[in-house]
């Protein structure tokens, strides 16, 4: 990503590119961020380009800080941050399912998790304090058994973490990396955040 400033009466912009798999993940941002911008407020795309190795997503910056700078420079402000996101979350929880053309459910994410496991790309590194120390198959094993009987679905945003959610002026004004939007339990949201 390529932040793109400076220049004397010229928008902000950010260039997005990726090769190989990441060039379809650059060209998922770009047609979300088509679809959902009738909804939310987000970057607008400037240009794009496709190659069969390579993608260029070039879109204007939401103008503002992210939700945890602003908790980084005022950390007082966290009840205001949390009434905003969940403003915002409950807009877009409530675009209806029948117009999303994307699936983010459990099944389809699950299935990127198992190819991801199995390919050796889990860094258990990563893991909370709960499960430090545990191996990558245990830790699949504990989540299948966490997992729920009848999801509540609604469109979700895939990566609603507080560096995705830009405020200014102490208002929540929009988001931004959308690749993942789809359909999918309304607690994937609040999941991430958490």
């Amino acid at each position: 990503i390529y932040r793109l400033y400076g220049k004397p009466d010229a928008p902000e912009l950010f260039l997005k590119h990726g090769k190989g798999s990441v060039a379809n993940d650059v060209t998922d941002e770009m047609v979300r961020l088509n679809w959902l911008t009738e909804f939310m407020p987000l970057p607008t795309i400037k240009h794009f380009i496709r190659t069969p190795d390579d993608a260029w997503l070039l879109t204007t910056a939401i103008p503002g800080k992210t939700a945890f700078q602003v908790l980084e420079e005022y950390p007082d402000s966290g009840e205001n941050i949390v009434d905003a996101l969940a403003v915002f979350l409950r807009r877009l929880h409530s675009i209806p399912v029948c117009n999303c053309p994307f699936n983010s459910d459990r099944v389809f994410r699950l299935a990127q998790a198992q190819s991801r496991m199995n390919n050796g790309l889990v860094d258990a590194s990563d893991f909370d304090d709960e499960r430090n120390g545990w191996p990558v198959e245990q830790v699949w094993k504990e989540m299948h058994k966490l997992l729920p009987f009848s999801p509540d679905s609604v469109v979700t945003h895939g990566d609603f973490s507080l560096d995705n959610l830009i405020f200014d002026e102490g208002k929540l004004i929009g988001c931004i990396d959308v690749g993942r939007v789809g359909i999918a339990d309304r607690y994937q949201d609040l999941a991430i955040l958490w």
